[in-house]
């Protein structure tokens, strides 16, 4: 079993990875209170957003199984836009963007969005992540004008920065800080800070081959392959 990650070869499709969309569904029922119609939580009232790939249609199966959509509140997006015109054709009722989301964030189609399930192969405290989250700040910030609260669920690789002989613990460490540092002054109630987010002495767990919850971070192995993911799961109000 290798100890880095290969994403030529690993799937988002394996009881791994269906566990963690359950994660976050379970996360968005239990712990978001503003995003919901109605107090029994049993539908939004706003729109969930997911990058779709090859699977993305798992996460709405999820979904519709769950029967918490608002009509035709599920919004996906890809950079393929043969992909993109599959699912529309598929799937008419609902709203389908090609493209690069941090150059569509004020598509028509994402004006409703108060979930987002950022779901990508990006490595964990890369300097591009803090780009790409200072990009979609705006789209936060929108969905807590609309809602007061939005839900946002990233998931990165965690093991690729042993490629640079990069520490997975401090690199969580500084991905947590990445998120803090492009949150601060958008959040209406609080601001987050890096221990909410990684418990103290948490770099030490995830050194050590940890799988589970650690704060707001799911630690999970993607395939049988055996790379991990850092998942974030934050309702932001």
């Amino acid at each position: 079993m290798p100890a880095l990650s290969d994403s030529q070869h690993d799937t988002f499709n394996n009881p791994a990875k269906m566990a963690c969309r359950e994660g976050n569904f379970r996360v968005l029922r239990e712990a978001a209170l503003l995003l919901w119609e109605n107090d029994a939580r049993t539908r939004l009232r706003c729109d969930w957003c997911e990058l779709m790939g090859a699977t993305g249609l798992l996460t709405l199966d999820l979904l519709e199984r769950e029967g918490v959509l608002a009509p035709g509140g599920f919004v996906g997006i890809d950079l393929d836009p043969v992909r993109i015109d599959g699912f529309r054709q598929r799937r008419p009722d609902l709203k389908w963007v090609a493209g690069n989301l941090y150059e569509r964030l004020d598509a028509p189609e994402l004006a409703n969005v108060g979930v987002l399930n950022l779901d990508e192969y990006g490595e964990v405290g890369n300097r591009c992540a803090q780009v790409d989250f200072d990009l979609i700040r705006g789209l936060v910030r929108r969905g807590l004008d609309a809602f007061g609260e939005f839900a946002l669920f990233w998931n990165q690789d965690l093991d690729a920065v042993v490629r640079r002989r990069q520490g997975r613990g401090l690199a969580l460490r500084r991905h947590a800080d990445m998120v803090c540092e492009a949150l601060k002054g958008s959040l209406p109630r609080r601001e987050f800070t890096t221990e909410m987010l990684l418990p103290p002495g948490g770099e030490k767990e995830v050194d050590s081959d940890f799988v589970g919850v650690l704060g707001a971070f799911e630690v999970y192995r993607g395939s049988v392959r055996g790379h991990r993911m850092a998942n974030l799961r934050v309702i932001l109000r």
